[in-house]
């Protein structure tokens, strides 16, 4: 029951945020009001939250008081134009207002006669790259659609609808009548229709009661004529008018298809002044073809012919120019506009002029957006002249595949296929072979990552034109790469032509007569419009898809998105059922397989699939290769857990630990890296070489392998800022984040180019030969044996130092890889002590000279206790001059004395540049006793820095010298140590500080201090346990609310106003929260705090704070302590019962006797507050013993079902 409890609660507050999210002034407004729209970003989706400037586009719904169609639209999508801008409200961090005035009529421009009967709107930033909406759904002040456009309905008073026609444009045939229908609000005491065909209005149906009226209308020619219906209710005249366009055309004229001719715009052969153009649209009754060649006007002389089996349309254009491009579209059935669907060119009225003019010039200048997209032919194109190497060049093989996977969007400012080929030498540095790039069909919008394709055959303008893509892969593939395209056929999007054909408006989804869509998605977690892979329809498209980008574009292969959707067997939302074993899906993909094949029969088929073992066996033993996701072993291993990583061996998959759709490790390792002493995987500089540990046991193992763009580099930027496929800042040029300028990171590069290198080099030693590999815990190892040459991979994954034990395939003489060094093994057997973070690739010939300082052991020659410390507290730093770097010295080992220079950094917790230097004499260190080049110096950080009282530092830096200045002892890399400050103020509390579990209490969350992982976040989890059992030493905990990665509001903080600050409030209290039972006594809250899908926590550095501690993984524990005085419980005294403790001073057995009820909880506290112990005392006539304690007074926590009170307890020895 608590559960649906539970679920009901979460439901209601979702609805009660949304509910307050748009608000009207005044309330239930009119359309010929002033009316005040207020938004609250802090509702519904949040994605708004923060946001520096928030735009209104928005419009009017016309046709119905529940209708959705968009008029006369206000707002310029993605442009900072000012057109819709709204104003933040006075006092409030996140609600924005604006004001539609002099009425909203006015405002959108409509026409005196027109109902206005809602407000259609959308809330965006001043870029269109974040919407603030709420999920689909009624709520009190209107309606959210499937789509999250927001309606606010308005009061439309009395009005008149005309139901029929409901488009402006009608087509009928010679005698054919068109039934005129209107409806009124309520019942009128009069209703006349009339229509004008140019001579003025002419009345010709009235009614005298009733809420309908009829009229068929039967046209003599085609003519554009007005409608106009008036009504009288309750002594209110009312009207309503439209003009209609009416087309009388012929029969479709029947004819065969010209020889030759498929479907889409075929050219023909020596003349550029005619196409044939061909759709494919079984079923429809008529089509016209209608563009630039025609003024946009629909005649006869541009009716189609169809095939005697009804499936296909053809019109032969003539009188065309060569060389011009025109837009145009075909307009099926009367109300379908859709360019053709095999266009390799399509103007979008929304985003073509946006593009830049360098990157595609010549736009076409297309602004029809009632039309939607349109699609462009061109007589008389020169064909791309394709190098000569495109037939010598010989691809990879399959096995052997390193993969880049990248997004040109991110990948470049310039989003260019130009400039991408003239970095390629930068990817062929780091020794890949193979090029995926993410989608680049053309896609709805200019900014996505092009999984929501609607034009199949077309490339998106919006990183240049077709002949700079030819040109990037034909330059590719004379350096030596592949060129794979990842390719979206598991589905479309709505403005696809294949979708728009055939369309349910009632459901807003594809019609059940669809030849390529299903209705309803057979499978869980689809995005568009699920195709129906079974029909032969889709099956054809796709095979001419896959075709053309081959063929035309010279692509290598394809790696197929979601292809364990390729199924019609339908599964619903089981993700389970989804993935078990699908005979009729392996039959669909070795179809397709066979097909591309065909075409070239050494292109790559790479699968994103997911699905039962022995069904990815069978397509791999087809040919086909499937992806294979280590990313959350190798997350767990890198963070410093024991996890294994043998995963990533198969020949038939493409093993990977990122991609486009996973966390970034340095993200994993940055904010829940584990740590032990001063060895810290939250570290930068230690992640970064963990990183090349990582590459190093995933790229050397068996089958082919991908890496995701920036992995080189460290890229360390959550998947989720700025959205999930929102733009990501670049790691190089002025103004981004400086990764390939940072030294650091460059060695991580060069790491990754190593290793590809060794792998792409011997090829067949990594895929054939034999391996023994022990991988599962921190300590890992591999060893290959292969008659070209033998390898050894040893690294210990943990955060302490390990001794491994391993075996060489042959002795004899061994070189280190990256060390360059030579050694010699007598032994196969092999033990190695191997510090945490250290590896080796060990090779028996020499096939490198070493890569000087590419790889470098992690050690940090400072350690301090206490490990966490304020500024006032006294601390004791040792300086281990043997783990020091020298910075070109001789260093400090052997020194007869050592200083330490210090400093604070005061600006920014995460700055560098230091203040309040010690330089002098008084940083001298004594040697620790009993070690040689060990060296401690004790002080307070404020009073040693001379740090004014009420002034803070976040950091001290130092590093450490001889009595002359002369050599000197740094940290990692020569860099300076920085030892963290902890603020006074608290990363987590409770307010108040001491309550009981059935008492209100919060639990606060200050996000500007530890770690700062979640101090940019728009929402913030608690994922959140209590700990029944006492001890210092606690585990997560039971009763775990929360669920991890689920956007779902179960522990959801709320925002602090003005502050960075976070709250979880605990209403009615803990025990509730928690579901703990009225004998449970809590000791500890256990707490990860989280961004919304879990990819980032907010922590701060292992230790202990005032209250509590954070564990080396990051989990937090605040003590939980109740409260010590009457005062604090609200508890009058009279009420209380009397109660004395006999004898009392005592030994250490004593009896409590007095009004309390059974069973109580008994708290046992020092004088100084500290909680030593609880008890459940079930019956009060038995001795309580704490004859363990010491002598000394004791104070007692008496907590009942009706009464708290405290008591003091003398103990005598």
């Amino acid at each position: 029951m608590k559960s649906i409890l539970s679920i009901l609660a979460i439901l209601l507050t979702s609805v009660t945020l949304s509910a307050q999210m748009v608000t009207l002034s005044p309330a239930n407004p009119s359309g010929d009001d002033e009316i005040t729209i207020t938004f609250d970003a802090t509702q519904g989706n949040g994605e708004l939250v923060g946001a520096a400037k928030v735009y209104l586009h928005s419009g009017v719904v016309l046709d119905a008081p529940d209708g959705t169609a968009w008029n006369n639209a206000i707002g310029n999508w993605g442009m900072d134009d000012g057109v819709g801008q709204m104003t933040k409200v006075a006092g409030a961090t996140d609600k924005w207002e604006i004001k539609l005035t002099p009425t909203a009529r006015q405002y959108y421009g409509v026409d005196a006669s027109a109902t206005i009967f809602r407000l259609a709107m959308v809330f965006r930033n001043a870029d269109g790259t974040k919407k603030g909406t709420a999920s689909p759904g009624t709520y009190d002040w209107g309606f959210v659609a499937g789509n999250q456009d927001i309606y606010v309905n308005l009061d439309a008073g009395f009005y008149v609808s005309i139901l029929n026609p409901a488009d402006d444009e009608v087509y009928l045939t010679s005698g054919e009548a068109l039934k005129i229908e209107a409806e009124a609000s309520a019942e009128v005491t009069a209703m006349a229709l009339a229509i004008d065909e140019g001579q003025g209005f002419v009345e010709v149906a009235s009614v005298s009661s009733g809420t309908s009226i009829t009229y068929d209308y039967s046209p003599t020619q085609s003519a554009t004529v007005s409608i106009k219906v008036s009504a009288t209710i309750s002594g209110q005249s009312v009207e309503n008018q439209m003009t209609v366009n009416i087309l009388l055309r012929q029969s479709t004229p029947v004819a065969a298809l010209p020889a030759g001719a498929k479907k889409g715009i075929n050219y023909v052969d020596g003349d550029a002044t005619s196409a044939i153009l061909v759709l494919e649209a079984p079923g429809k009754e008529f089509a016209y073809v209608v563009g630039d060649f025609n003024n946009w006007t629909p005649s006869d002389n541009y009716l189609m012919n169809k095939t005697a089996d009804g499936e296909l349309f053809w019109y032969e254009l003539t009188g065309l120019t060569a060389g011009e491009e025109y837009v145009f579209q075909y307009w099926v059935d009367g109300t379908i506009k859709i360019g053709d669907p095999y266009a390799d060119k399509v103007a979008d009225p929304w985003n073509d002029q946006h593009i830049p003019a360098a990157l595609y010039p010549d736009p076409t200048g297309y602004d029809k957006t009632d039309y939607q997209m349109a699609t462009i032919l061109q007589t008389g194109q020169e064909a791309y002249v394709w190098a000569e190497t495109e037939s010598t060049w010989s691809r990879p093989a399959k096995q052997d595949l390193v993969v880049y996977e990248l997004l040109v969007r991110d990948f470049l400012g310039s989003h260019s296929y130009q400039d991408l080929s003239d970095t390629l030498g930068y990817l062929k540095r780091i020794g890949v072979n193979a090029i995926e790039l993410m989608p680049i069909m053309e896609f709805e919008g200019n900014e996505s990552w092009g999984y929501n394709p609607v034009y199949y055959f077309a490339p998106d303008k919006y990183y240049g034109t077709k002949n700079d893509l030819k040109h990037f892969i034909e330059t590719a593939h004379q350096q030596g790469f592949a060129v794979i395209l990842d390719m979206v056929l598991n589905h479309a999007y709505g403005q696809c032509p294949l979708v728009k054909l055939y369309w349910d408006e009632t459901l807003n989804a594809p019609a059940t007569n669809s030849p390529w869509f299903n209705q309803v998605p057979k499978h869980p977690f689809n995005v568009g419009y699920d195709f129906n892979h079974a029909s032969t329809y889709t099956q054809d498209f796709m095979d001419s898809v896959n075709n053309y980008w081959i063929n035309e574009y010279h692509f290598d292969g394809y790696r197929f998105d979601l292809s364990k959707g390729f199924t019609q067997n339908n599964t619903g939302d089981d993700v389970g059922a989804w993935g078990q074993y699908d005979p009729g899906r392996i039959s669909i993909l070795k179809r397709m397989n066979n097909e591309i094949k065909a075409v070239d029969a050494s292109s790559y088929v790479i699968l994103e699939h997911f699905a039962d073992a022995q069904e990815e066996t069978e397509l791999g033993n087809a040919g086909m290769l499937l992806w294979r996701n280590v990313h959350g072993d190798f997350d767990s291993a890198l963070k410093g857990n024991a996890r294994g990583i043998s995963g990533a061996a198969s020949s038939i998959h493409v093993s990977y630990m990122e991609s486009h759709d996973e966390e970034r490790q340095m993200v994993g390792m940055l904010s829940g890296g584990l740590q032990a002493g001063n060895y810290d995987v939250k570290n930068t500089a230690v992640a970064l070489e963990r990183a090349k540990m990582g590459a190093a046991f995933l790229m050397l193992q068996k089958g082919p392998k991908m890496m995701w763009q920036f992995g080189e580099l460290g890229y360390d930027v959550s998947i989720n800022f700025n959205g999930r496929v929102g733009n990501k800042p670049l790691p190089w040029g002025s103004g981004n984040l400086g990764l390939y300028e940072d030294p650091l990171r460059q060695h991580l590069y060069d790491a990754y180019a190593a290793i590809n290198h060794l792998r792409v080099t011997y090829p067949s030693v990594f895929n054939v030969g034999d391996v023994e590999a022990s991988l599962g815990g921190k300590l890992k190892s591999i060893a290959i044996q292969h008659g070209q040459l033998d390898v050894v991979v040893i690294g210990n994954f943990g955060v302490e130092e390990g001794e491994l034990t391993y075996e060489f395939p042959s002795t004899g003489a061994w070189f280190d890889y990256f060390g360059g060094d030579e050694f010699s093994v007598t032994s196969a057997a092999a033990t190695q002590t191997l510090k945490p973070g250290e590896f080796y690739i060990y090779t028996n010939k020499r096939v490198s000279e070493g890569f000087p300082g590419v790889v470098e052991i992690y050690e940090n020659p400072v350690t301090v206790s206490p490990s966490s410390f304020g500024l006032d507290d006294e601390i004791t730093i040792i300086f281990d001059a043997t783990k020091a770097s020298k910075d070109g010295t001789a260093g400090l080992v052997g020194a007869s004395k050592v200083f330490m220079n210090a400093g604070l950094v005061v600006n920014d917790p995460k700055g560098t540049d230091l203040s309040h230097k010690v330089e002098d004499g008084s940083g001298e260190m004594t040697k620790v006793e009993g070690q040689d080049n060990q060296w401690q110096i004790t002080l307070t950080p404020r009073a040693y820095f001379g740090l004014s009282q009420e002034a803070t530092a976040f950091r001290m830096g130092m590093h450490f010298r001889d009595e002359a200045g002369e050599n000197i002892g740094k940290g990692f890399r020569n860099e300076l140590v920085f030892l963290e400050i902890q603020s006074d103020v608290a990363l987590v509390s409770f307010d108040p500080a001491e309550f009981f579990t059935n008492q209100e209490v919060s639990l606060i969350f200050d996000a500007s201090l530890g770690d700062q992982g979640l101090l940019n976040a728009t929402k913030i989890y608690a994922h959140s346990g209590a700990v029944l059992t006492p001890g210092d030493n606690p585990s997560f905990g039971s009763n775990v609310v929360g669920n991890w990665g689920a956007d779902d509001g179960v522990g959801q903080m709320t925002k602090i106003d003005g502050t960075s600050k976070w709250e979880l409030k605990y209403t009615p209290g803990m025990r509730d929260y928690y579901g703990l039972a009225a004998s449970d006594s809590v000791y500890w809250i256990s707490v990860v705090f989280r961004s919304a899908d879990g990819s980032v926590k907010g922590s701060g550095p292992a230790g202990d704070f005032k209250g509590g501690f954070i564990a080396a993984n990051g989990d937090i524990y605040l003590k939980v302590t109740p409260p010590q005085k009457e005062e604090t419980l609200g508890v009058k005294k009279e009420n209380l019962g009397k109660v004395r403790l006999f004898p009392n001073p005592t030994t250490g057995q004593f009896r409590m006797d007095g009004e309390v009820s059974t069973p109580y909880n008994l708290f046992l506290f020092d004088m100084s507050g500290r909680m030593l112990s609880s008890l459940l005392i079930q019956d009060s006539s038995k001795p309580i013993d704490l004859s363990y304690l010491r002598e000394g007074q004791y104070l007692l926590q008496v907590v009942s079902a009706d009464q708290t009170r405290s008591l003091r307890l003398v103990i005598v020895k």
